[in-house]
């Protein structure tokens, strides 16, 4: 979160947002015309918005976006559903017919543009272009309106206001380069999952208001029909009517399912958009969030540097993914650490990170599954293989991959021990019973109603598997931590029972009394504590931080939490 100092809007100034953006203004207006109050300015949101009565309020996502979140009055008893309004610049019909003009110069102009490697240099060449091919002066697409045979003459720019210079720099670049009608709602962090079906109107699932209703909608079939289209070629997974349902991720790393046709989708095409926060979220966060406890981050730290196998498992949407990206600055920061996944996902600071993709082909010679990626990752003999998510047959391969030595971190659809053991002892996986005891331990991960109202994500509980029994034919596991809803509090139950720590563990860190290594899980539960204290909630921070644990050991470690200036302080 934003210094209070940078922040480009005090909190309450909706006056001054409106001065510095006039699409802003307009809207609140029209809105205070039409239902007789004004929103309030936010600020960038935060969870205790939920508590503003009546909830009328503008909040900033990124500049030029706002979202004005409104609950309409009701009658009665009725519940009513809270609306999500992106506001953006918007074109007059005649500054749309600029737009086409411009593009349509952009694209004539575009062999001979300077090449380009990144989003970033795209922009600054079309804001370039933009510029060259605009003058300041009266407005209106003057000179014609239109740009004809010879690019770049003076005599042949069109005539903008400096505002309408902006508002078209920002909607080609939107369309070209970034998400298109979208971008309000992917710039959006607080919103998680997006829905869209037909021609309906857009839904959210928003981290503080719960279900919203969005004013962004797609008007017409064969216009949702085209954008998916190009949305899917973008990402690499073309969508047809032959091939209807694809996967895949967007540029900021949010995966998308799309459903294109509509003898397979009812309604019309549809997708669905799973939210990932640009900024990786740290262990600290999830900590300061409740998600789990300075003692459980401390348990997986002391396992994954020795090399335990993991699997973060819970139900759909509970924060799986985000939980296996936290804990991989755990993993010693000097070793070689492959990924393999269907949607990029997985995201790895060290050094010596190699990252593998499946591709799709309808060659059955070209296409790449996770199986093969993962006998690829065998034969380089990486510290740690990650596998996004585990689904099918490639959970078998998982399996084998830890018999030989290879740990495995991945996330898996089940909300406890016996359901994991079941799915991956049943159809498709069919990993024998027996193998299990090559896991080492499983996190279990659930969406919770929050203290206060909203939901939260909690680690519910930690279990080890201790081996197979073969007199019962059945796995021996331990729950190591539970979660306490009423308290909302994590509980170590494994104390002086750990299997890992005692047995695998211990004797690898040295210790002659096996059980000094509860101490050692104490001296990083502190440690981890006081970098909570001292707020290094930042990715980046805790990263650099548990660095300096291996570079140069924990005292200089514990040292440099206290001196350790975070990005959010600088």
């Amino acid at each position: 979160m934003q210094a209070e100092e940078d922040m480009p809007f005090q909190k309450g100034d909706l006056e001054s947002v409106m001065a510095a953006h006039p699409h802003v203004a307009r809207w609140v207006r029209d809105f205070e015309e039409r239902y007789g109050s004004r929103p309030v300015y936010y600020g960038p949101l935060d969870r205790d918005a939920r508590k503003m009565k009546p909830l009328n309020l503008i909040y900033i996502t990124k500049e030029p976006i706002f979202v004005h979140i409104y609950q309409p009055p009701t009658d009665g008893d009725e519940i009513s559903q809270t609306l999500w309004f992106g506001l953006e610049p918007q074109l007059t019909d005649e500054e749309e017919n600029v737009r086409r003009d411009l593009i349509e110069t952009l694209l004539k102009e575009a062999p001979s543009a300077p090449n380009f490697t990144t989003d970033e240099e795209f922009e600054n060449i079309l804001s370039g272009m933009i510029d060259r091919y605009t003058v300041i002066g009266s407005g209106g697409g003057q000179k014609g309106g239109r740009i004809r045979q010879l690019l770049g003459m003076d005599d042949e720019k069109i005539g903008v206001t400096r505002e309408q210079r902006e508002r078209l720099r920002y909607t080609i670049i939107r369309d070209l380069v970034r998400n298109g009608p979208l971008e309000p709602l992917l710039s959006d962090e607080m919103l998680e999952d997006i829905h869209s079906v037909g021609l309906k109107h857009v839904h959210m699932d928003h981290k503080v208001f719960g279900m919203v209703t969005s004013n962004i909608r797609f008007r017409e079939r064969e216009l949702l029909a085209r954008y998916l289209r190009a949305m899917s070629e973008r990402i690499g997974r073309p969508v047809s009517d032959n091939k209807p349902i694809v996967d895949g991720a967007l540029l900021d790393g949010s995966r998308i399912n799309i459903i294109f046709s509509d003898d397979v989708s009812m309604l019309g095409p549809s997708f669905t958009i799973r939210k990932f926060a640009e900024e990786t979220i740290s262990i600290i966060q999830l900590i300061k969030w409740g998600t789990l406890s300075p003692q459980v981050a401390a348990y997986v730290w002391i396992c994954l540097e020795y090399g335990m196998s993991v699997l973060v498992s819970g139900e759909t949407a509970s924060g799986k993914t985000t939980t296996l990206n936290a804990i991989l600055p755990f993993i010693d920061h000097n070793v070689k650490i492959y990924s393999a996944e269907d949607t990029p996902g997985v995201k790895v600071r060290h050094k010596i990170w190699q990252r593998l993709v499946t591709r799709e082909s309808k060659n059955e010679d070209s296409r790449v599954e996770m199986f093969d990626l993962l006998k690829a990752a065998l034969r380089s003999r990486p510290r740690y293989i990650i596998i996004g998510e585990i689904r099918g047959i490639e959970g078998a391969t998982a399996f084998q991959a830890m018999q030989t030595g290879h740990p495995v971190i991945a996330t898996f659809h089940a909300s406890s021990i016996v359901k994991m053991i079941q799915r991956f002892t049943g159809d498709p996986i069919n990993v024998p019973i027996r193998f299990f005891d090559n896991l080492n331990f499983a996190l279990f991960q659930e969406v919770v109603e929050a203290p206060g109202g909203g939901i939260a994500r909690r680690v519910t509980g930690i279990d080890e598997v201790i081996g197979y029994n073969k007199h019962s034919d059945g796995v021996l596991t331990r729950g190591m931590f539970e979660w306490d809803p009423v308290k909302d509090k994590h509980y170590f139950r494994g104390m002086f029972q750990s299997h890992l720590l005692e047995n695998k563990i211990a004797a690898q860190m040295g210790f002659e009394n096996k059980r000094d290594v509860y101490d050692e899980m104490e001296r990083r539960t502190e440690a981890i504590q006081r970098m909570a204290d001292r707020d290094l909630t930042h990715y980046d921070d805790v990263f650099d931080l548990i660095g300096i644990y291996y570079s140069n050991g924990f005292d200089a470690f514990r040292s440099a939490i206290e001196g350790w200036v975070g990005i959010n302080h600088r």
